[in-house]
């Protein structure tokens, strides 16, 4: 098929150009996950997954954690580039503010439960 339009009205690609995209998308998978910054981000993206899962998937979560410090030590000389640099430290602070965001909430949440213990706790005590 030639890249003409399809019937809802997307272009259709011809087998060379899906095989171009295909290499393309794996040449940048690899220079991602080559990246010295890799194990960090996946280390910070685990973090966010933490918060929200909480005890749930503890287990998995670490684990991934110990194999992403272990990435992070294979790729700590691999050359640079200044784009992918730019772009892995901005997603890196990204998903670390992403995490303060998720956990702030949490906590008050954690702090007005505890006050009412407290407080369910006293009038108990009062009523002895």
């Amino acid at each position: 098929m030639e890249g003409n339009g399809g019937e809802n009205g997307s272009v259709m690609m011809t087998t060379g150009e899906e095989v171009a995209l295909e290499e393309d998308e794996e040449m940048l998978k690899k220079r991602i996950t080559g990246h010295p910054l890799y194990g960090l981000l996946l280390h910070t993206h685990l973090n966010c997954l933490k918060v929200g899962l909480g005890d749930i998937g503890e287990f998995d979560i670490t684990i991934a954690l110990d194999e992403a410090d272990n990435h992070n030590k294979l790729n700590a000389t691999n050359a640079r580039s200044s784009d992918l640099d730019e772009f892995m430290e901005f997603y890196c602070m990204a998903l670390s503010k992403l995490k303060e965001a998720m956990e702030k909430p949490l906590k008050e949440t954690e702090t007005f439960v505890d006050a009412v213990h407290l407080q369910l706790s006293e009038l108990s005590v009062e009523k002895k």
